[in-house]
């Protein structure tokens, strides 16, 4: 081999067929590890912490140099060779990467995998996917780095499982899941990826909406069906505090006017009514005029109180007492279901 060996020339050394292998680019470090990779010299420095965070140490690979072909690990690859050839890798073995993810996923609910993710239904996921979905939450909550990447790798994991029984069923692929979401995202803000300027957030929400009437329309004529109404988008499976103020807010923004009542007033009277749906919905009201996310707000009070009740009870345990022989000493508890809730 000469100094300087072609591409050509190192594909035919180590023996690929061109169309299984592909080259290392600094500018686009991101690569299909189910194909051969291959690194040039002048491209080492920029590949080895990418290469060593998608293949495992002690991953076979191979290297060129003037005098022939040599073997390797990934943890000992050379930097006075000519390249490196590292070998495309299963699923399972592309451990940093969400094809990897995916396809660990899709083998899971193949006919020859795992008999428990073989008989699941989207149904069936639900509940686990609600349930993970929380424990995420839960983790911002806390601002828990550590908790957040693991429960994101479990929603992660339950997306490509619904994607996997979709694909299955012949109702849509993951690509296509992909392309409306690259599509719609793209489409909705014009003002980073095309020439419109908005200078308020306002008027970035009055775009928004415009836009996605237009979605609605175009969407009632592709289907020759009324398009979708306003509140059509909003999940019947919200919380649901999150839920109402979610209609209340999109119905009004279609141009529903707010009744007579205001929010106070309304609540008032669901109290000398002794109605407690009337004031639920009055109580979601003023947190709207208030700009405040109900949900978020009552979870937070609720997460208030479950600290100021277990300071309570562990007072009582170490002065050895009941908890209903020193509450009277402990306001706070109830207190903390009435501070001041955040914007949203």
């Amino acid at each position: 081999m000469t100094d300087s060996p072609s591409l050509d020339a190192l594909v035919a050394a180590f023996g690929i067929a061109p169309h299984e292998v592909q080259v290392f680019a600094p500018a686009h470090p991101r690569f299909d590890a189910a194909r051969g990779l291959i690194v040039l010299a002048a491209q080492f420095d920029a590949a080895r912490p990418v290469v060593r965070q998608r293949y495992a140490p002690g991953t076979p690979a191979r290297i060129a140099r003037a005098t022939g072909v040599e073997t390797a690990t990934v943890a000992a690859l050379p930097l006075d060779a000519d390249a490196w050839a590292l070998p495309a890798l299963a699923p399972e073995e592309d451990r940093a990467s969400i094809a990897g993810l995916r396809g660990v996923m899709e083998r899971l609910f193949a006919p020859d995998g795992c008999p428990w993710d073989r008989e699941q239904t989207p149904q069936t996921l639900r509940r686990y996917l609600l349930e993970e979905t929380y424990e995420f939450v839960d983790a911002i909550d806390r601002d828990d780095a550590a908790g957040m990447r693991e429960e994101l790798g479990d929603l992660f994991a339950h997306l490509f499982m619904q994607t996997a029984l979709a694909q299955q069923a012949g109702r849509f692929t993951a690509e296509e899941v992909a392309a409306y979401a690259h599509a719609k995202f793209v489409r909705r803000h014009p003002h980073v990826f095309g020439d419109e300027e908005a200078a308020t957030n306002e008027q970035l929400l009055d775009r928004w909406e415009a836009i996605k009437r237009a979605e609605r329309a175009a969407d009632g004529a592709a289907t020759e069906a009324p398009p979708p109404g306003a509140l059509d988008s909003v999940p019947m499976a919200a919380p649901s505090l999150q839920r109402v103020q979610s209609l209340l807010s999109r119905a009004q923004r279609a141009g529903l006017d707010a009744p007579g009542a205001t929010p106070a007033d309304a609540a008032r009277a669901a109290i000398e009514a002794n109605d407690p749906v009337a004031l639920l919905v009055a109580a979601v009201r003023l947190a709207e005029a208030a700009d405040v996310n109900a949900e978020e707000a009552l979870r937070e009070a609720g997460q208030r109180f479950t600290v100021a009740f277990a300071s309570l009870e562990a007072d009582a345990r170490t002065r050895g007492a009941e908890v209903a022989t020193l509450a009277a000493d402990h306001h706070d508890v109830w207190a903390a279901l009435h501070a001041h809730s955040t914007p949203r």
